[in-house]
């Protein structure tokens, strides 16, 4: 198996049915990343100029212009391509990309072997501490392709270390001929390392949407085939033990969010900022200025916060793909469980509506939620069946109102005292209505207004509704004028009463 040009890495067993998808990954990493880091290289471009400036010519000059006209020419266009290509074909951009990486590099080289030469130690060392910065912060932003790293890094490595053995500094001859060399070696060793845990990343996050995608087509014919056998109490089970097993994909979801909140490279902006206003006084403030002293060990120690926390991140990862396999367990291991029972429990209303509403999900797609509950006794019945009702309902509501523009979407419910003292639960929304002669046949098995309907929600609804002894009606002023449906039932199995 060949080695694959964007990883150069070839590629495992399990990255190989998901290589496609890796590379556009990987490509729209680099994308993404590179556009600030573009910004800091142009920054640090003008940085070097004022350093050497006074001691170069025309060539210098040239290879400056070529270096900023390229970085902004590259800058633009990951801008356009994010911007107008949704889909785009990566390997067109990866090698436009890197064909931009090389020229960089090259500038870059040039512009050593041209100016390190004639300048004195001191803007030596402080053009030198410019390149350690330009290629630490390229150990994040080009993280997605070692190649392109190499490519970018490796002519101004050779520069430098051609610089070091033609021109060595005096009394520091042997030193910075060591450290040239070792510092070459251990960029391309921090690179790979994480570039690795980049792509065990978006590794372990493919796998996990197609572990979720499978779940959903799993679920989809479990509730098929315990719907045509006339047991919903299978699908009941699978959602209670679904919803504990998400509590550990929760945590894991909000550790990573923490983690990306607190990451030490949203310090890079202030770092680049203290930078460029001390551009005229760099030496002096490297020299003298605590936090220029610093700033070499700030920028090597940035490289290996990055891998620690991208561990952390492939590591929280590995969790929630874990958890997704241990939900299709429990949906597998039911599969064959459909037997009658009837489980009756004492909850209270409220708690229920809050438990259908975030399995809903609704914040992902903008709805606006008016949710209330009168004060109420609590209700001694089936409670996955009637929380199995309010779901199907809350479905139905949200499909009704995505026809709407964001900030439109609106779906009210309330519980309530019913005029027949038993518990009533209205789900009101303005979404696209139901036509007057669909209205006694919406609860019809196998009726449906949408595209990709089935006609099984709301029948089978209707169908428990009336099992625990209730009813399950609609309402609409016709189409375009919303809908509302009204759940009655008792407030207590009728073996209770």
């Amino acid at each position: 198996m060949a080695i694959h040009p964007i990883t150069l890495h070839t590629p495992t067993l399990e990255e190989e049915p998901l290589q496609d998808e890796l590379n556009e990954a990987l490509v729209r990493e680099l994308l993404h990343r590179t556009k600030s880091a573009s910004v800091a290289l142009l920054l640090a471009t003008l940085l070097m100029w004022t350093i050497v400036r006074p001691y170069t010519g025309s060539a210098a000059a040239v290879m400056f212009a070529m270096l900023a006209s390229v970085t902004a020419i590259r800058m633009i266009g990951t801008i356009w391509i994010e911007r107008r290509s949704r889909r785009f074909h990566h390997m067109r951009v990866f090698r436009w990309f890197l064909a931009m990486s090389v020229l960089i590099g090259m500038s870059l080289g040039a512009i050593i072997m041209i100016a390190y030469p004639d300048l004195p130690p001191l803007r030596v060392a402080m053009c030198s501490v410019c390149i350690v910065g330009i290629n630490s912060a390229a150990l994040v932003s080009l993280a997605g392709s070692p190649l392109v790293y190499v490519v970018y890094v490796g002519a101004n490595m050779a520069a430098l270390t051609f610089v070091s053995f033609a021109h060595p500094l005096q009394g520091l001859e042997l030193p910075f001929q060591i450290m040239q060399i070792v510092y070459s070696s251990a960029l391309f060793v921090m690179m790979l390392n994480v570039h690795r845990s980049l792509r065990n990343g978006i590794v372990l996050r493919l796998q996990l949407v197609g572990s979720l995608a499978k779940l959903r087509d799993t679920q989809a014919r479990l509730v098929d085939a315990s719907r045509e056998a006339g047991r919903a109490d299978v699908a009941v089970e699978i959602l209670h033990s679904v919803g504990n097993a998400l509590n550990s994909v929760n945590v894991s979801v909000e550790l990573v969010s923490e983690v990306v909140a607190r990451s030490k490279v949203n310090n890079l902006p202030r770092i680049v900022e203290v930078v460029t206003q001390h551009r005229d006084d760099f030496s002096a403030f490297v020299r003298e200025d605590p936090r220029g002293q610093r700033l070499p060990d700030y920028l090597a120690q940035l490289a290996e916060v990055v891998v620690r926390e991208n561990g952390t991140v492939t590591a929280e990862l590995a969790s929630l793909k874990k958890s997704v396999d241990h939900i299709k367990s429990i949906v597998a291991s039911q599969q064959d469980r459909v037997g009658p029972r009837e489980v009756i429990e004492t909850f209270d209303v409220s708690v229920l509506l809050d438990d259908a509403l975030r399995i809903a999900g609704y914040e992902k797609h903008e709805i606006e939620v008016a949710c209330r509950c009168d004060k109420l006794p609590l209700v001694s019945l089936d409670r996955h069946q009637v929380l199995q009702i309010l779901i199907a309902l809350l479905a139905n509501a949200r499909d009704a109102v995505m026809g709407r523009q964001v900030g439109e979407r609106k779906i009210a419910i309330h519980a309530r005292h019913g005029a027949a003292d038993d518990l009533e639960i209205s789900v009101d929304d303005n979404g696209c209505g139901i036509a007057p002669e669909h209205l006694d046949e919406v609860f019809n098995l196998g009726f449906t207004t949408k595209p990709a309907g089935r006609g099984l929600g709301l029948h089978y609804s209707a169908c428990t509704a009336h099992e625990l002894k209730g009813k399950l009606t609609a309402s609409s002023a016709g189409p375009g004028r919303g809908a509302s449906f009204l759940l009655a039932l008792p407030f207590a199995a009728p073996r209770l009463r």
